[in-house]
């Protein structure tokens, strides 16, 4: 008798299972010299033809039939096996095997429970065949109530059957999105999963696949579990998880760094040193292993060492876009900007790289000074993450060192809307300023003020804007509230004289000028005020300060 099932590490489908039960055949002589399969059907149906009662024979005509793909001949050839002896239970099996390839599910459920009721030879797997025939005839509920009286028959140990059993009903359940149920049948079962591959002798032994995936999709539960816990902040329990997890699954290598993880946000280092260590010893070619390793260095602040584990790991998985970025990242901690760019920039290069990769490789090329390399990966990173404050920040600040100062007005736009801080004012505006865009220069610096009336930089700045646009009276008014907030200095005394020379007061200008001589005696104050005195039409005066302003040149 041929074996009822092929083992499987998993049921992917209700078809997989009844495709690999096998049909039933006796012992069959047909002489002394081997026969093809088509001299065996020839010969079998001259013995049937000649007794139509022999129910053997037309059992065996079926199976061979099956084993063609005929399943239409091999179900009429089961049929009449069947009438020759109805209480046969092995023919109605091989009958209903055949509906099922035929794809007549209600005609399989009935056979396979004739199965149930005529079988002499304990078969113990009617309960899976007549649960998958009803779940294709569509009878989920009848499926789950077959599937739980095999399964409530072979327990405690359950064995090879039961195994499967479990695995049927886990697929029937799952798929019916019963999540609480899954995971009670399987926190059931897998002790007895457990038991079982204990006490097998190799992975060829009936119900050892079946075993291995019960305690697979359980630790897959456990993990998800593990997952939402982690979510929920709850990370001891999601170490507890994960520990079972590991220990009913110690060949998954990504158990231990997920609890390395959850160590480290639980703020538990040693915890996490040891699962590293312990995935170095299980799994030291793996990938997982070494980022593990890398994170424990890096909480520890190791960063020689994060980054040699980080190394490690990109040796074994050379496409990890977020190792690249990890090891740049350590490596621009530490100055390495050179090392840095070498690794980002692989990363950039690849067709699917992450704007986080080019966006780090673009810093390391700032870092180095090379402002004009990194302009186009900053756009490009501002293209794919349009609401990332850093990359516009890096964009602005590329383009102003390199002096294309009207290209960086709309990148600290764009940074100050995401992040409102007066200083991106101020740089904004002085990259308007540069470009002569005046009004909105003196825009950002008046906002700027607003947000921090104390921001001398930004006062000093909007009153040179209004004397550049020529609005000299507003420059005399913001060089007077410049006076106010870093009090009597040459630089304001100086620019507000040249404000109200241009407006034609000159006393005023004259005013401003000595405040200013008397802060710092410069050439240009006393050539300033003779201009003023040329203005007034004092000519001799205006000579005076002229002479005094180039005796003080030769002086220097």
């Amino acid at each position: 008798m041929f074996s009822r099932f092929v083992s499987r590490s998993s049921i992917s489908s209700w078809w997989l299972l009844l495709a690999f039960c096998v049909f039933i055949t006796g012992s069959v002589a047909f002489g002394a010299q081997e026969q093809t399969p088509e001299e065996q059907i020839v010969e079998l149906e001259a013995k049937v033809k000649a007794d139509p009662t022999d129910g053997k024979s037309w059992n065996d005509l079926g199976v061979l039939h099956a084993q063609a793909g005929h399943y239409d001949l091999a179900r009429d050839a089961f049929i009449h096996a069947v009438q020759t002896a109805p209480q046969e239970g092995d023919f109605h099996r091989n009958l209903g095997l055949a509906f099922s390839r035929l794809n007549n599910f209600p005609m399989a459920v009935a056979e396979f429970q004739a199965y149930q009721r005529f079988d002499a030879l304990g078969g113990l797997d009617y309960w899976s065949l007549i649960g998958v025939a009803q779940v294709k005839a569509g009878q989920p509920d009848a499926a789950r109530v077959t599937f739980n009286e095999g399964i409530d028959a072979l327990s405690p140990s359950l064995g090879p059957e039961g195994m499967r059993l479990v695995l049927a009903l886990n697929k029937l359940e799952s798929d019916a999105g019963h999540e609480d149920v899954v995971r009670e049948l399987l926190t059931k079962h897998t002790p007895a999963a457990m038991d079982l591959l204990k006490h097998a002798r190799e992975e060829t032994d009936d119900g050892y696949m079946e075993a291995k995936s019960i305690i697979h999709n359980r630790v897959g539960v456990m993990v998800e579990d593990g997952k939402v816990m982690e979510q929920s902040g709850l990370y001891t329990e999601a170490a507890q998880l994960y520990s079972e997890a590991y220990a009913m699954a110690p060949e998954r290598d990504d158990m231990l760094p997920r609890l390395v993880d959850v160590y480290l946000k639980d703020g538990k280092s040693m915890d996490a040193r040891v699962a590293a260590r312990l995935a170095r010893d299980d799994h030291p070619e793996k990938s997982g292993t070494w980022i593990a390793t890398g994170k424990v260095h890096e909480k520890t602040d190791r960063m020689d060492d994060a980054i040699i584990a980080y190394q490690k790991a990109f040796e074994i998985d050379p496409n990890n876009a977020d190792l690249r970025v990890a090891i740049g990242n350590l490596l621009m901690r530490q100055g390495r900007d050179k090392e840095a760019s070498k690794y980002l920039k692989a990363g950039v290069q690849a067709a699917d790289a992450k704007p986080e990769v080019v966006y780090n490789y673009a810093v390391s090329l700032m870092r180095e000074k090379k402002f004009h390399a990194a302009i186009p990966s900053l756009r490009t990173v501002t293209r794919e993450l349009p609401d990332m404050y850093q990359g516009w920040l890096a964009l602005a600040q590329c383009l102003q060192q390199t002096k294309q100062y009207s290209k960086a007005v709309e990148p600290y736009e764009k940074a100050y809307a995401l992040n409102p801080d007066p200083k991106l004012l101020f740089h904004l505006g002085r990259c308007a300023e540069k470009s002569k865009q005046h009004e909105k220069a003196i825009a950002a610096y008046e906002q700027a003020l607003v947000a921090d009336p104390q921001y001398v930089k930004a006062r000093y700045n909007l009153s040179l804007t209004y004397m550049d646009a020529k609005k000299y009276e507003e420059a005399v008014d913001s060089f007077s509230k410049l006076v106010e907030l870093e009090g009597d200095t040459y630089r304001a005394y100086y620019s507000m004289g040249l404000s109200y020379y241009y407006l034609q007061k000159y006393d005023e200008a004259l005013d401003a000028y000595d405040m200013a001589y008397e802060q710092k005696e410069t050439v240009n104050v006393l050539n300033n005020i003779g201009l003023v005195y040329d203005a007034m039409g004092d000519k001799k005066k205006a000579q005076g300060y002229y002479k005094d302003a180039k005796a003080l040149k030769g002086g220097k």
